[in-house]
């Protein structure tokens, strides 16, 4: 399997992203590319071939593709496919067909009182996101579509990519601990059960685990709890819905298990700075 290798700094330059639907029997186009471009499938499966070099890109997998190689779908996809890309540049890259990578090899060099610590890292071409819920929602922020012409959002999609970058790096150096393990399984439970009544306590008793100790490990490995994981997964099917089906709004928070569109229309506003009505409007323009 190839690796990318690079130093940061210098920081990588992210140009844009976005995020695509290929209906049944669509195939990515022929092209030979000047950028890196990231693929991550969300749903379905994308089947690309680099350098004549086949890949299936799967749900919760990944693809990077080497600026300067040839790529193209080789079949169309079998089912509606929908995914995240993401093209940016690296200042200095070289390929490796295998790499060692533990923490000395990824710290270079330690900061000194005038020179800043010193980065190589190695990213797998083609992989699977261990971490997913917590990629998809840095991926979901990176795309998010900059409606007010906010001067500092290029800036905040920067520092999200190279988090993102990190994530990637990360989950070539440690096997999942406990938490880890624990917060996969809680979200596992969420994506399965959001449509229904979900509370902490119930999801505590099918993992047999204490809520506070669940809630601790989803914090420390999310960055966010129980009831904010929630209504992040609850508006983020929300949000495809708006964009992909002309159901109403109430139909939709029922859908995603708020039977009170009230109560669904504030914390949408709350969490995506719009109304449910103004993003369908939004993601329709697009």
């Amino acid at each position: 399997m190839n690796y990318v290798l690079f130093p940061l700094p210098p920081l990588p330059v992210f140009i844009k992203g976005g995020e695509s639907v290929f209906p049944k029997g669509k195939r990515h186009f022929r092209r030979t590319f000047s950028v890196f471009d990231l693929l991550y499938v969300k749903q379905g499966c994308l089947y690309m071939t680099e350098n004549g070099h086949p890949f299936s890109v799967g749900s919760g997998q990944y693809l990077l593709l080497i600026p300067g190689r040839d790529h193209y779908g080789h079949l169309p996809c079998r089912e509606r496919t929908q995914f995240v890309w993401l093209h940016f540049l690296l200042p200095d890259f070289e390929v490796a067909a295998d790499c060692s990578i533990n923490r000395q090899r990824v710290v270079e060099k330690e900061a000194t009182y005038t020179e800043p610590i010193q980065y190589r890292f190695a990213i797998r071409q083609y992989g699977e996101l261990k971490q997913r819920e917590r990629a998809e929602q840095l991926l979901s922020q990176i795309v998010e579509p900059n409606v007010d012409r906010d001067i500092d959002r290029p800036l905040r999609q920067l520092l999200l990519f190279v988090e993102f970058l990190w994530l990637l790096q990360k989950q070539e150096l440690s096997v999942p601990n406990a938490s880890e393990q624990v917060s996969a399984a809680a979200v596992a439970y969420i994506e399965k059960h959001f449509h229904e009544p979900v509370t902490l306590e119930g999801l505590a008793r099918e993992l047999r685990f204490h809520p506070d100790y669940v809630t601790r490990c989803m914090q420390k490995t999310m960055g966010m709890g129980f009831s904010r994981y929630l209504a992040y997964y609850r508006l983020s099917k929300a949000k495809q819905w708006l964009a992909e089906t002309n159901e109403t709004i109430e139909a939709i928070a029922k859908r995603v298990g708020i039977d009170d569109s009230a109560y669904f229309s504030r914390l949408f506003k709350k969490m995506e700075g719009m109304t449910p009505t103004e993003y369908r409007r939004m993601a329709r323009r697009i």
